[in-house]
C-alpha cells in the first residue's frame, strides 16, 4: 500500500486521491480549512437558515438526522441554541442498535427536542445484513441505504424545507462524492457507500421494490416537488468530530465502555449505536482494505496536532483491525450464520496486500510501521490517556458549544 505523506491514510481507500507530492485529497482540504473565513461561512449558514424559517407548515423548522451518538448531540444542539431552530430529530433505527445509542436519544429528547424514530422491518433487515455481508464485505451498506433517505422523507412528509446532516465525507475524509456544492447534502447519494442507491442489488430472495422504499433515496422529481435544501453543517462551521466527541460529553453523551483492544478504536466515543456496524465492520474493512477505523481516527489526530506522525503509527499497529470475538458471535447470531460461515465469506473479500506469514496467520504486507520508524518509546495508554475525550470533557467543565474550535 501507498499511504498519504502526511497522513496515514492508504491508497486503497475507494475514491482517494493523492496530489504529486502524495498528499491525499482529506489533507489538503484540511489546509484548505485553515484558510477560510468561517464567521463569514458561518453567517452564510445563518442566511440560509433565516431564508428557510418559516417555510415550513409543521411546528418545526428542520429535520436533523440522528443516531445517539457525539455528533447527533453537538449537531442537535447547536441548531437549538446558536441557530433558534426548532429541530424534529429523525432517527433510522438499525435492528442490532445498542443500549448505549438508546440512552443518548433518550438523552436529546430530555432536553426538549421533539422525535420521529422509523425501524424497518427487523426481519427484512437481517436479510440484507446477510446479503450486504455476502455480496460486499460490508455489513451496515445496506443500512446507509436507509439512514440517509429517511430524514428527507420525513422532511417531504411534514413539508419541512432544511435538512442537516454532519459532515460531509467527501471533504472530510477523501471520501469519494465530488459532485455540487461541498454543503450540499442531496448528493450524498454518490458517495462511496450509496454508490448512486441503486436498489437492484438489494431485490431477489422474496425482497420486491415495495419492501425497499425505506431504503430509497427520493427521486429528481420527488425533490423537486418538495423544494428542499440538505445541508451539511460541516461545510460552514470548521467540523471537528473530536471536538464534537468533548462537547457531546458534557451534555450527557454516554460512551461504550469496552477495552480499547477490543474495540480497534483509541476512543470511546465514537461507533456507538451499533456494535456491528463500529467494530464488527471496521474488521471488516481492515481485511478488505488493509486499513480500520484506528486509521481513520488517528488520521484526523494527525492533522489536528493531537499526535505526530510516529505515535499515530504505533497506535495503528497496536489497534487497527482489532475486534473481540463476543461482537462476532453476536453478529452471527443475529444474522444467523455459523462463525465458520462468517470467517469463510470475511476472508473471500481479503484485498491482496496480505500476505500468509510463517505461522500461517495474515500479515499486512510492507505495512506503514515497517517502512517508517515510530514511537515505540512511549506506551499506548499514554498516547490514549493524553487524547481521550472524555478525560477532557471532565476538565473543561461548562465548554461552550463554539470553544473547542481553536482549543482541540
Amino acid at each position: 500500500m501507498i499511504y498519504c505523506s502526511k497522513c496515514l491514510m492508504p491508497d486503497t481507500r475507494p475514491g482517494l486521491i493523492f496530489n504529486e507530492a502524495g498528499v491525499c485529497k482529506a489533507c489538503l482540504w484540511h489546509e484548505k480549512k485553515g484558510q477560510i473565513d468561517w464567521k463569514t461561512r458561518e453567517q452564510d449558514l445563518r442566511d440560509l437558515v433565516e431564508s428557510a424559517k418559516g417555510s415550513s407548515r409543521s411546528s418545526w423548522d428542520c429535520v436533523v438526522g440522528v443516531s445517539g451518538g457525539k455528533d447527533s448531540t453537538w449537531q442537535a444542539m447547536y441548531l437549538k441554541e446558536e441557530l433558534g431552530l426548532n429541530p424534529l430529530l429523525v432517527q433510522f433505527v438499525g435492528s442490532d442498535g445498542t443500549k448505549t445509542g438508546r440512552q443518548n436519544i433518550e438523552n436529546l429528547i430530555k432536553k426538549g427536542f421533539s422525535h420521529i424514530s422509523i425501524q424497518p422491518n427487523a426481519n427484512l433487515a437481517r436479510q440484507l445484513a446477510r446479503k450486504s455481508f455476502r455480496k460486499f464485505g460490508n455489513i451496515v451498506k445496506y443500512s446507509d441505504y436507509a439512514l440517509f433517505p429517511i430524514p428527507f422523507r420525513v422532511a417531504m412528509a411534514y413539508d419541512i424545507q432544511l435538512v442537516f446532516f454532519g459532515e460531509n465525507p467527501a471533504l472530510e475524509a477523501g471520501d469519494r462524492n465530488s459532485v455540487g456544492l461541498g454543503w450540499d447534502a442531496i448528493n450524498i447519494k454518490n458517495n462511496n457507500t450509496l454508490d448512486g442507491s441503486n436498489l437492484d442489488v438489494w431485490k431477489g430472495e422474496g425482497i420486491g421494490e415495495r419492501d425497499l422504499i425505506q431504503y430509497s433515496f427520493p427521486s429528481e422529481d420527488e425533490f423537486k416537488l418538495w423544494g428542499g435544501q440538505g445541508v451539511f453543517m460541516g461545510y460552514f462551521l470548521n467540523w471537528s468530530v473530536y471536538r464534537n466527541g468533548i462537547y457531546a460529553y458534557q451534555a450527557g453523551m454516554e460512551g461504550i465502555d469496552a477495552d480499547y483492544h477490543d474495540i480497534g478504536i483509541p476512543y470511546r466515543h465514537n461507533c456507538l449505536d451499533s456494535n456491528n456496524g463500529g467494530i464488527v465492520n471496521s474488521m471488516l474493512k481492515h481485511i478488505k482494505l488493509g486499513f480500520g477505523n484506528a486509521t481513520e481516527f488517528l488520521c484526523y489526530d494527525i492533522r489536528d496536532g493531537r499526535v505526530t506522525r510516529q505515535e499515530a503509527i504505533k497506535v495503528v499497529k497496536e489497534l487497527d483491525g482489532r475486534c473481540h470475538q463476543r461482537y462476532v458471535e453476536d453478529f452471527c447470531n443475529w444474522i444467523d450464520i455459523t462463525e465458520k460461515d462468517f470467517w469463510e465469506t470475511a476472508n473471500s473479500f481479503r484485498g491482496n496486500m496480505w500476505e500468509k506469514s510463517g505461522s500461517n496467520k495474515w500479515r499486512l504486507k510492507n505495512p506503514i510501521w515497517e517502512q517508517e520508524p515510530y514511537a515505540d518509546d512511549i506506551s499506548l495508554d499514554e498516547i490514549i490517556e493524553r487524547i481521550d475525550t472524555k478525560r477532557i470533557a471532565e476538565e473543561t467543565e461548562g465548554l461552550s458549544i463554539y470553544e473547542p474550535y481553536g482549543k482541540f
